[in-house]
C-alpha cells in the first residue's frame, strides 16, 4: 500500500514541477546560470529583450555607417552641425561633422554608439545663443573658426565658452579635423 501512495504522488510531483518549469522557460526565467543581480535566467532561449537589443546595436551600426559616409557640403553647415550638438546635446552631431582621425578619438573617448549614450553637457546651463567670432582662412581646403557660445541657467546667464574648428576638406567634403576648447 506504502507503494501504491508513493507512485501517484511522486507523479503529481514531477508533473508540478514540469508544469513550473515550463512556465518559467515560456517567461524567460532562468535556473541554469546566475547573472550579476542574483536571479535566474533561461540561457537555452534567448530573452525578447536581449533579441531586441542586438537588433538596435546592429540598427546603430548601420547609421554610424551611413554617417562615416556623408559629410557637410560647406564650411558653414559644419559649424551649424557641430553647435546643433551643443543645443541638443547630441554628440552625434559632432561626430557627424568630425573627419575620420576625430571620429576615432570620439569614439575612444565616448565609447561606441551602439554601447553609449552619446549625450554632452547636462541640463543647465542650456545654449542660449552662437556667433561665430573669427574665421581665419589657412589655405585652401583649411579653415580655423572660432565660435562664442552663451549660455544661460534659471538663475540667469552664465559664463560664455569658445571652441576653435580647425576645419578642412576632404574628399570634397568639410570635416572638423580638431577642436580646442576653452571658457
Amino acid at each position: 500500500m506504502r507503494k501504491s501512495l508513493f507512485r501517484p504522488a511522486l507523479m503529481s510531483l514531477i508533473s508540478l514541477i514540469f508544469f513550473i518549469l515550463s512556465a518559467l522557460y515560456c517567461s524567460g526565467f532562468n535556473f541554469i546560470s546566475k547573472n550579476t543581480s542574483s536571479t535566474y535566467s533561461i540561457t537555452t532561449q534567448p530573452n525578447v529583450d536581449q533579441i531586441k537589443l542586438q537588433q538596435l546595436k546592429a540598427q546603430i551600426g548601420f547609421f554610424k555607417n551611413v554617417l562615416d559616409e556623408f559629410g557637410a557640403d560647406t564650411r558653414e553647415q559644419v559649424v551649424e552641425l557641430w553647435v546643433r550638438a551643443e543645443e541638443t546635446r547630441n554628440g552625434v552631431f559632432h561626430y557627424a561633422v568630425s573627419c575620420d582621425k576625430l571620429k576615432k578619438e570620439t569614439i575612444e573617448k565616448w565609447g561606441k554608439p551602439e554601447e553609449n549614450f552619446w549625450i554632452i553637457g547636462g541640463s543647465s546651463p542650456w545654449l542660449d545663443k552662437y556667433e561665430v567670432i573669427n574665421e581665419k582662412k589657412l589655405n585652401d581646403s583649411t579653415y580655423e573658426i572660432k565660435i562664442k557660445y552663451y549660455w544661460t541657467t534659471s538663475a540667469g546667464p552664465s559664463e560664455p565658452t569658445q571652441d576653435t574648428l580647425t576645419i578642412i576638406k576632404s574628399n570634397g567634403k568639410w570635416c572638423v579635423e580638431s577642436v580646442t576648447s576653452s571658457s
